[in-house]
């Protein structure tokens, strides 16, 4: 990996984490500013709804495409996006009812414009965020990804600050994520011969998806984990509530921190066959596991001053529950290396659906014990086993995979008969 194309990679995809999140960070106080608290309550518990649904509308690309990507010819590309643009297509609309009636039910108020609001997110499940990181460009990432929705945004804020009308935001960012992916789908595919009816056909789409079924139980646990954890402990220790809030968010910005270096490993890791991977894999983890130790150490050391500063001494971090929490932190730093970059190079995705349905399960049922039992100082260690138990089975799986033959490569798309 030569040193000027990484940090400009790097680079690049940390501008995409950068403006994301500064965007975010300003709509918030501009929103409950011009429409109030309430009303942006409704919006955000809406877009809470829409990112959950995103998920399932991914359905696994997310986890399986990059590698997929890195691994294909540059002709074969835009065929495996287009693929997955039917399939997940297919399951978009029945999950938008699916939406509309959880929205309906949960949201107290401004009904519509959390739906709309909700929308937006759940477009992000056919964006093509993962084919830019698995051909490793991140500029074309930034360029008609990120700033497209980013512009959506913008152009809401200053929509609800002329109007104070929080629908114009809402379908100001769903117009943005319609701008990235119409921009995005036109990039792939300019220039491209393309069979879009064999693509559409139902025994295709049913044929990828089942291919996708590990990747999905995989990201579908992942991505239940944490809102059960805050449910259990709003149920069982609602004192504990806000620690455990505190410290997911706060944890999550390690995880923004280094998902650049995620993504440039996407591209180059799984782009290597034979010796050369494991020379790539060897480095990749390598840098991984420092960035985990160091990121751990930090985010245990710094959490009891953040907590201080932020919730002006109102949430108290013990010194048990800081170390618990700094190695939880660091999970977000090896997980997504181990589950999205190595394991998806040696074809292993079985095993990282495997690992998530040992680890969250045990996760939660540690947790409910330990919360149940009086034993409060042990549940942030109760999430603490249950991320270590699933790491260590993707850790061994990795070590057994490198033992032996790494070729064939991954084929999660694979050649489909044409339909009479």
């Amino acid at each position: 990996m030569k040193a000027r194309g990484t940090t400009r990679r790097l680079g690049l995809f940390g501008a995409s984490v950068l403006l994301n999140g500064v965007v975010s960070l300003v709509t918030i106080p501009v929103v409950v500013a011009m429409a109030g608290a309430d009303p942006w309550a409704s919006m955000a518990t809406g877009q809470s709804i829409g990112n959950s649904i995103g998920v399932l509308v991914t359905f696994g690309w997310g986890l399986t495409g990059p590698a997929t990507i890195a691994m294909a010819s540059i002709e074969k590309r835009p065929g495996l996006f287009l693929d997955s643009l039917f399939s997940r297509g297919a399951l978009l609309l029945p999950l938008l009812l699916l939406q509309a009636l959880v929205t309906a039910a949960i949201v107290p108020n401004d009904k519509i414009v959390a739906f709309v609001a909700g929308l937006a997110m759940t477009l992000a499940g056919v964006s093509a965020n993962w084919y830019f990181a698995g051909e490793s460009r991140p500029g074309r990432f930034l360029l008609f990804d990120t700033i497209p929705r980013v512009l959506g945004t913008v152009a809401g804020l200053l929509l609800v600050v002329l109007t104070d009308e929080l629908l114009f935001f809402a379908l100001a960012q769903l117009a943005g994520s319609l701008l990235a992916l119409g921009v995005s789908s036109y990039v792939i595919f300019r220039g491209r011969s393309l069979d879009f009816r064999e693509a559409a056909r139902w025994r295709n789409i049913v044929a990828r998806l089942v291919e996708q079924r590990h990747g999905v139980v995989a990201t579908g646990l992942q991505a239940a984990a944490t809102p059960a954890i805050l449910g259990i402990v709003a149920i069982t220790a609602l004192p504990s509530l806000p620690l455990f809030v505190l410290a997911d968010r706060l944890s999550k910005f390690v995880g923004m921190a280094t998902s650049p270096l995620i993504q440039v490993f996407q591209g180059w890791v799984p782009a290597a066959r034979g010796v050369e991977l494991r020379r790539r894999i060897a480095v990749s983890a390598r840098i991984t596991v420092i960035l985990t130790v160091v990121a751990g150490a930090t985010y245990a050391a710094l959490l009891p001053l953040f907590s201080q500063v932020l919730t002006h001494g109102q949430v108290a971090v013990d010194a048990s529950s800081a170390i618990a929490f700094g190695i939880v932190a660091s999970s977000w730093v090896l997980s997504p290396y181990l589950t999205n970059v190595a394991l998806m190079a040696v074809g292993r995705v079985r095993v990282v659906a495997f690992g998530a349905a040992l680890g969250v399960p045990l996760t939660l049922i540690l947790l409910t014990s330990s919360e149940l039992l009086g034993a409060t100082e042990f549940a942030p260690w109760s999430i603490v086993i249950g991320n270590t138990v699933g790491m260590t089975w993707l850790v061994v799986a990795l070590r057994k995979a490198l033992q032996g033959p790494l070729e064939p490569a991954l084929n999660f798309v694979p050649d489909l008969e044409p339909v009479p």
